[in-house]
């Protein structure tokens, strides 16, 4: 991710936002949140993390210490209706 932020300012492009996972639908993969906003911070980028499905995970100790890092993201994306058993989609 550094070299990407790296390659595209020395292209003449102005880098300003970073979209991390924070559990994806299919493999429950998650980015390392804390590395990814260190980055952020020392490049001066925006952190928005996706966790429409896997933020609510932040409710239970593992969930916790897996999400690290997810506390210092500038937005977050969660969808209630996939782990906070709402009947309808919902989008926040």
């Amino acid at each position: 991710l550094a070299r990407a932020v790296e390659d595209d300012r020395r292209a003449g492009r102005r880098p300003f936002c970073v979209i991390a996972t924070a559990g994806t639908t299919n493999t429950g993969a998650v980015d390392p949140l804390d590395a990814i906003a260190d980055l952020c911070e020392r490049e001066g980028l925006w952190l928005h993390v996706d966790g429409a499905y896997g933020a609510a995970a932040v409710l239970t100790e593992r969930g916790r210490d897996l999400l690290k890092g997810m506390e210092r993201a500038h937005s977050l994306v969660l969808d209630p209706h996939k782990w906070l058993f709402q009947p309808f989609d919902i989008g926040c």
